[in-house]
């Protein structure tokens, strides 16, 4: 498993659990590291065959959702 992202809460990190799971992607939810735990903070993990496609994903979603995504990953390039 490696880490996707840092959510600050469990709220929104369950919604993009969701999301993700739409695309056929499974994302384990789990309380994030101690240093970075403050207000609930969770991570998201998932595994290595998938972790391309769902940086992909979570860059889409966003890049038209400012703001929920601490971390937000960079933007696909070409193939």
């Amino acid at each position: 498993m490696r880490l996707l992202t840092l959510i600050a809460n469990s709220l929104d990190g369950r919604m993009l659990r969701d999301i993700l799971a739409l695309d056929g992607l499974h994302v384990q939810l789990v309380p994030a590291p101690a240093e970075v735990r403050q207000g609930g903070a969770v991570a998201l993990l998932i595994e290595d065959d998938e972790f391309d496609r769902a940086r992909a994903t979570l860059a889409r979603w966003a890049a038209e959702h400012p703001g929920i995504v601490s971390d937000p990953p960079p933007a696909a390039g070409p193939a």
